[in-house]
């Protein structure tokens, strides 16, 4: 019977990010996404989901002090990979932005 000890690696540290990208050519089948930027976020091992409610929030806040143009914009909350790109969704939103401020859908007219 051997005596050597044997140490069992740690699983690597979940790095969570909140990620914004400009959608090119969007509904098309040429459509992409290229990514504006990445910024790594603390969050809860035990409750990741806390950043959530705060990634519209945050895209926005980047959208008007950024100078972005009009345009369809995607913001994700995810994981990083070993890249710090990146890599599993946990939330995500399509932003319409108008270059100043969010468009929303006007109301259908009533029919009165």
């Amino acid at each position: 019977m051997s005596s050597a000890v044997m140490w069992i690696s740690r699983e690597p540290e979940v790095r969570y990010a909140l990620s914004l990208c400009r959608v090119v050519d969007p509904g098309t089948r040429d459509e992409r996404y290229d990514l504006l930027g990445v910024i790594q976020v603390p969050a809860s091992e035990r409750d990741p989901d806390t950043l959530r409610d705060q990634l519209r929030r945050w895209a926005l806040a980047t959208l008007a002090t950024g100078g972005y143009g009009f345009g369809r914009y995607y913001a994700s909350y995810s994981t990083l990979d070993e890249d710090d790109e990146p890599h599993r969704s946990i939330a995500d939103d399509d932003i319409n932005w108008s270059g100043t401020q969010l468009l929303v859908p006007a109301e259908p007219p009533t029919d009165d």
